[in-house]
């Protein structure tokens, strides 16, 4: 199974744990890793991730992340469908432009989900025709290995 992570599933594993939805998803991030490390996930990456990742400005917290995503199996480069695919997500609704970045380049790649901590994003993404399905790590680990169905 292809999963695609957007910035902000590398950045959980920064943020106060002593919450426990911020908890939940800094877990299942750490297994979708170990998932991968067992070779039943392949992570794909892009260079909007790459852009974005760049972008953050605390270099230490920086390194840390590019650590975690140099693990990636695949990266999508920018191109014209990829750039084309983005206006169209644009268009249909009010997702931000890395957002958008992010979903064409999952689809691009034709992985299965895009993870995500942002239930903004999660909620917008639901009202259109996607070819990716964009969800929460924590819903993703219970309903694809978990049994569950979130």
């Amino acid at each position: 199974m292809k999963v695609y992570l957007d910035c902000c599933c590398y950045c959980r594993l920064f943020d106060d744990s002593t919450q426990e939805q911020v908890r939940a998803e800094i877990d299942a991030i750490l297994t979708i890793y170990e998932l991968h490390g067992l070779g039943l996930i392949s992570i794909v990456g892009s260079e909007a991730l790459n852009d974005e990742i760049g972008c953050i400005s605390d270099s230490a917290k920086r390194r840390r992340i590019l650590d975690d995503y140099y693990v990636v199996d695949e990266i999508v480069k920018f191109n014209d469908s990829v750039d084309l695919r983005s206006a169209q997500i644009q268009a249909q609704s009010n997702i931000h432009v890395y957002d958008s970045f992010h979903i064409a380049c999952a689809e691009e790649t034709s992985a299965e989900v895009m993870l995500t901590t942002d239930y903004r994003l999660i909620k917008m993404a639901s009202r259109i025709d996607l070819r990716v399905k964009v969800m929460n790590p924590t819903d993703y680990i219970n309903r694809y290995w978990n049994g569950g169905d979130s």
